[in-house]
């Protein structure tokens, strides 16, 4: 099991999305409003068959042949209810550590007025109301705390943002195969259609397959499908780790190879197609809410070498305090996003110099309201910097 953190405008939305995306046996651990919105943070099952409502799209014409590599294969153990609650007890005491590591971080943070800036106060109080995590605040205050006012903060902020957060190239990399993993519900098999449509329109010469790796879940095989057909891609359905030896010595020379898998236990399918895939480029999936403390267990594990994080869900969240953190600490490059769940639209190219502009756009409202008649107001001064320029629709896409 893990924990998934989900924000929606009230509970019932909120509930919706949760069995949307991670099945009615969803456990919901707490329940708040927060900002504005509610919070649900919610127990899910990796093993829960989340249904896929795909099975009836049209799926579009396509030349590109569509072959089927299957066998049947045991079902999983079932989980027993004794293991689920141990598994979340582990998760629930994983919170709690999380969260006073949290409160040590606070008592270090600088809480005397005669010691701190005010304008430095007032940041501070603004990161933590709008959601950052106080290890993130406490990594800020050494940033922040040559400047004298607000503008001056929010600068070197996004400065201290665009250079800690690395960027990834996917299409400039020569890597023939990218294995996409993540949770259920994540956006992997949407953002690998994404990376089809464009690695076929930068390298002509090289077919594109996508591979359906050892997923069983109701609708998975649909999907994947569907989003070889929009993409033009050959998709294959391997159900072991033989068949995928065999795919792969027949294939691997020819074809960009796009790898989605199950996400039920993560570190299992990354170490297994690893060993069969020499020089293999391995991704990881978050949605834009995700839970920080699970993702950076995943980032920290010392068997797993990711190459960058990809982002989902992006318009779906006010501030991605979670995921610059996850970056940041997690020290993984991020390479792409998306802000919708339209397979066919190019995805994102994400960089710490965009998350750094999202940022800086949502402060500066807050700083507009707050700034005092006689402080310096030089408006353009955070729209000077050139790395917040506005972004073209060229820029932060492919191409």
């Amino acid at each position: 099991m893990r924990l998934e953190q989900i924000f929606a405008p009230d509970t019932r939305m909120a509930m919706a999305q949760i069995q949307s995306h991670f099945g009615e046996d969803s456990m919901v651990v707490s329940n708040r409003r927060y900002n504005g919105r509610n919070e649900l943070i919610a127990a899910v099952d990796n093993l829960t068959k989340a249904a896929t409502a795909v099975a009836s799209a049209p799926t579009p014409s396509v030349s590109a042949p569509t072959p089927v590599i299957s066998a049947p294969t045991p079902a999983p153990a079932l989980v027993t209810e004794q293991q689920r609650a141990l598994t979340l007890v582990e998760l629930i005491k994983a919170e709690f550590q999380t969260s006073r590591l949290e409160m040590q971080s606070l008592t270090r943070l600088p809480h005397q007025a005669h010691a701190t800036p005010t304008h430095i106060i007032e940041l501070q109080s603004l990161f933590l109301d709008t959601g950052m995590s106080a290890r993130l605040s406490l990594q800020m205050h050494d940033p922040l705390a040559p400047t004298k006012k607000l503008q001056d903060g929010l600068k070197a902020l996004t400065q201290w943002m665009k250079t800690q957060i690395k960027a990834y190239d996917l299409v400039a990399d020569p890597a023939q195969a990218h294995l996409i993993a993540g949770h259920p519900g994540s956006g992997k098999s949407t953002m690998i259609a994404r990376i089809a449509r464009q690695l076929a329109m930068a390298d002509e010469s090289r077919k594109i397959a996508i591979i359906s790796f050892n997923d069983d879940r109701i609708g998975a095989w649909q999907a994947t499908q569907v989003a070889g057909a929009r993409a033009g891609a050959e998709t294959y359905r391997v159900l072991s780790v033989k068949q995928l030896q065999a795919l792969y010595a027949e294939i691997g020379e020819s074809h960009h190879l796009l790898i989605d898998t199950a996400g039920a236990d993560i570190q299992t399918e990354v170490r297994c197609i690893t060993k069969i895939i020499p020089g293999l480029k391995s991704h990881l999936m978050l949605a834009a809410d995700t839970n920080e403390t699970s993702a950076l267990t995943l980032l920290g594990h010392p068997d797993l070498h990711w190459t960058s994080c990809m982002v989902s869900r992006l318009d779906g969240i006010d501030y991605p305090w979670a995921i610059i953190s996850i970056l940041i600490n997690g020290k993984i490059p991020v390479s792409l996003g998306s802000f919708c769940t339209d397979m066919t639209s190019p995805p994102r190219v994400l960089s710490g110099d965009f998350l750094a502009h999202l940022i800086d756009k949502k402060i500066q409202r807050h700083i507009d309201s707050i700034l005092t008649p006689s402080e310096d107001t030089d408006a353009p001064g955070h729209i000077d910097n050139p790395g917040l320029k506005e972004y073209t629709h060229e820029q932060l896409n492919f191409g």
